[in-house]
């Protein structure tokens, strides 16, 4: 897997690259979102860098049976945390946690690989960031007990 600098424009590509995989594949509703939500802008990224990080990632990914289960495409969670810890400004950990909820949700509903990347992102930046959002099991019955 490819090392990034912390923080970078590159990092941060790559981490929105994951939210996007993270169901197995990018959904159209997924790119429509992204083309209508300004979300490159609002990371400073330019699209092409984005599309060079898009591509490098699925590369190292599919080349390396060490960085995920090969029964489906979830990454190891030793690769998940190494990805997100090369985001470590509390105010980028917290506007990446937005986008990847807004990115996850897109398509109207969370894959557990989504949910599993979500929680672990809140896991691991929660603390700085304090976000207090859980996820349940996509079993759980909704408030109201009504299935």
């Amino acid at each position: 897997m490819r090392n990034y600098e912390t923080d970078s424009a590159h990092a941060v590509a790559r981490i929105l690259s994951l939210a996007l995989l993270a169901d197995g594949g990018i959904d159209k509703s997924e790119i429509d979102w992204i083309a209508q939500s300004n979300v490159m802008d609002r990371l400073g990224i330019q699209p092409p860098v984005f599309d060079e990080v898009m591509q490098d990632f699925y590369e190292d990914v599919m080349t390396s049976a060490d960085y995920f289960d090969a029964v489906q495409f979830r990454l190891t969670p030793d690769t998940m945390d190494a990805l997100l810890d090369e985001i470590a400004d509390p105010d980028s950990q917290n506007t990446m946690l937005s986008i990847m909820l807004d990115a996850t949700c897109a398509d109207g509903s969370l894959s557990d690989g989504e949910r599993e990347l979500l929680a672990r992102a809140i896991e691991r930046w929660g603390g700085a960031c304090g976000w207090p959002v859980r996820l349940g099991s996509p079993h759980a019955r909704p408030v109201g007990g009504q299935a």
